[in-house]
């Protein structure tokens, strides 16, 4: 196997980088597209150590400050660049709050930190709403972090074990961190995927995999032609197989991480001179396998930002994107890339000059970062100063105190038509929530019971009080711990997040169809231990269910609803059973914080399945004696603000704000009466 410069590596490359964009663009098929990260990490690992061999092979040492000026040549000048691009995008299209976030995630990128940040941030990189343009930045981190160990490993040997051994040692070097590394990585893969996602420990065994090959390439050159073309095509089905099998439900890396590493692997082991390396060499691969890194800094901030600005969607939608994904790869590959890797930047790019471009770049990337943050707070406060004028002419609209909840919401609506700015002072608080005011007294992800004691009302009342569900009734807690304290009588939840209380299937990547099911039974045998005087039972409207076994979700809710509310009229006649409150479509932290929108952007239609299921649950409580509390309007009349008067109604994409639900809370009142009828 020849070390030295190879097309069908470039090839390699790009089919690592097709693999990557397809998974990220949602292609039918490439699910598992995230192993092209895993081919690229074999492929780094290889070609780096290779040079390593050939330089302690040379000099018998290891140019640290040269290596480092050669990786700064290679993946500065085009990384910072995206940078740079994206925050200026950000600062002029963005709302505030998504540019505060995406400056911060640019901090940590620029100094290759990003893998630790998101991992801290236990970000779930396939099912992040609002994912940071910046997020693939996290693989780059993970190799720079590497090249800080490795390189001087491979120094120490190079300084401490005679020549005649040197290679030995190196190879039994990369070998143990192979080994190591996935030792760790299986550890923490089963206990903490998204950390070992991220974690460059969980990950050095695919960097090491490629060194150890590098280490042993001498070795591999007498393979017999029919065997090569074999690994060849192993390799090929190992990263075909990977890629259709793969999802966001396999847990990664681990060992599910072999299969493209040892496919790469393979790949490489085959060489050019096999059907599978000829293909790889031919073109337009070897030029997509050259402009591959600029590909990759690109595809993930196009794919997430460009929607927003190309309408239309579907396939047309994906052409342009990947049309302009390719044309900014190839610019920066030419444009970018290549002078620095040519030195033909002037006084910088020679030699050990290159080691500047670190600092520079990282200093560049934050002063861009609190450049974009600034911009974009100038541009709020511009569009604040223009509210505060119409507000001024239009009191009425911001004077909602005292007032009719639902007329307060027409009013709001009317003006939104008219053409009112948002409320000057409006602000989002996404800690403005039931959890945060009531103690986060609820049963987390991965629980299936409560940890302690949780009262609420009047906890020396002798009338008592069950509220049972998800977080969709656990919204109203402040409300209902309101009126049960007035009313003297004991408030005591059992929530636990994306559990409804009706004996429905529900399962979502945080939650097992089992683990929701364990929950509700050991609710059921608390609350007839605890014999309430009353029930309140509330729920996201058929969330995370599928139709089974030709049952729709429509009817397995209905019936879900109909045997659980029959269930609890064992223990109690007093059932009552909230109605759900329609999701919106729009992030309320980024329409009320974006320069651009005014009162009219931040009013969504009250539609979706959240809404569907309220006739739903109406229908399964005929022939029941539960009460049904509609409570949709308290938020909206046929559409919802985000905003009335100064108070932010929705923290997230379904759930009222404590603070809107106080507002609301005497109507609330008025429609329950007291919380005990037996009283």
């Amino acid at each position: 196997m020849n070390s030295n410069w190879r097309a069908d590596v470039q090839g390699l490359r790009a089919v690592a980088v097709g693999l990557v964009i397809a998974g990220h663009a949602g292609l039918s098929g490439f699910e598992g597209g995230f192993v092209g990260v895993d081919v690229f990490f074999v492929l780094s690992g290889f070609l780096i150590t290779t040079l390593l061999l050939r330089e302690t092979d040379r000099t018998g040492t290891v140019s640290i400050s040269q290596f480092y000026a050669r990786r700064a040549r290679r993946i500065l000048p085009a990384a910072t660049a995206t940078m740079l691009v994206v925050l200026t995008y950000s600062a002029i299209v963005l709302p505030q709050t998504r540019t505060d976030q995406i400056a911060g995630d640019a901090g940590w990128a620029a100094v290759f930190l990003a893998n630790v940040h998101f991992a801290g941030e236990a970000v779930d990189y396939f099912n992040n709403a609002a994912p940071s343009p910046f997020q693939h930045y996290w693989s780059l981190s993970v190799e720079e972090q590497f090249y800080v160990v490795w390189p001087l490993l491979v120094l120490a040997v190079a300084l401490w074990i005679p020549k005649q051994h040197r290679r030995r040692a190196i190879t039994g070097l990369a070998a143990l961190v192979a080994v190591v590394s996935l030792a760790w990585s299986l550890h923490v893969t089963a206990s903490d995927p998204t950390t070992a996602y991220f974690s460059t420990p969980a990950r050095a065994f695919e960097l090491a995999a490629g060194a150890l090959l590098a280490c042993v390439a001498g070795r591999l050159t007498r393979i017999k032609k029919p065997y090569a073309a074999a690994l060849g095509f192993v390799g090929v089905g190992t990263l075909v197989y990977a890629t259709a099998s793969f999802s966001e439900a396999t847990h990664f890396p681990g060992w599910h991480a072999l299969v493209p590493v040892l496919g790469t692997v393979a790949l490489l082991v085959a060489g050019p001179a096999t059907p599978t390396g000829w293909l790889l060499s031919k073109q337009p691969l070897r030029y997509l396998g050259d402009i591959s890194f600029s590909l990759y800094l690109w595809h993930w901030p196009i794919l997430i930002l460009a929607p927003e600005a190309i309408p239309g969607g579907g396939v047309r939608q994906l052409l342009i994107m990947l049309a302009l994904i390719l044309a900014a790869s190839a610019a920066s590959y030419h444009w970018i890339e290549m002078p620095f890797q040519r030195h033909k930047i002037p006084h910088i790019t020679k030699g050990r000059r290159a080691l500047a471009l670190w600092p520079a770049a990282a200093a560049l990337a934050l002063v861009a970062g609190t450049s974009s943050q600034a911009y974009a707070g100038y541009q709020v406060d511009v569009a604040k100063a223009n509210a505060e004028e119409w507000f001024k002419e239009n009191p009425d609209v911001l004077e909602t105190d005292d007032k009719p909840v639902t007329g307060v919401l027409k009013t709001t609506i009317e003006a939104a038509e008219d053409g009112a700015p948002l409320p000057p002072e409006a602000k989002f608080d996404a800690s403005d929530s039931w959890a945060e005011r009531g103690g986060y007294c609820y049963a987390g992800y991965g629980e299936t019971e409560l940890d302690g004691d949780c009262v609420y009302g009047d906890g020396k009342a002798d009338r008592t009080v069950a509220v049972v569900g998800d977080s969709h009734i656990g919204m109203w807690l402040p409300a209902l711990d309101t009126l049960a304290e007035r009313q003297h009588v004991k408030l005591v939840p059992y929530v636990k997040l994306g559990c409804a209380a009706y004996g429905v299937k529900q399962k979502s990547s945080k939650m097992t169809v089992e683990e929701c099911e364990d929950f509700r039974t050991w609710t059921n045998e608390q609350i007839a231990e605890l014999d309430p005087d009353t029930i309140v039972v509330g729920a996201r409207g058929m969330l995370d269910m599928e139709e089974r076994d030709g049952v729709s979700t429509e009817e397995q809710w209905r019936q879900g609803v109909r045997d659980g509310v029959r269930s609890f009229e064992k223990i109690t006649p007093d059932v009552r059973v909230f109605a759900d409150v329609p999701a919106v479509d729009n992030d309320p932290g980024e329409c009320l914080s974006d320069a651009r929108n005014l009162l009219e952007d931040c009013v969504v239609k009250a539609d979706g399945t959240e809404v569907d299921s309220n006739e739903v649950t109406q229908e399964a409580l005929e022939g029941t004696e539960a009460t049904y509390v509609d409570i949709v309007d308290l938020v909206c009349t046929e559409r919802c603000p985000l905003v009335v008067g100064d108070v932010v109604t929705y923290y997230d994409d379904s759930h009222i704000t404590a603070t809107w639900v106080d507002r609301v809370t005497p109507a609330l009142g008025k429609r329950l009466g007291r919380l005990d009828r037996s009283a």
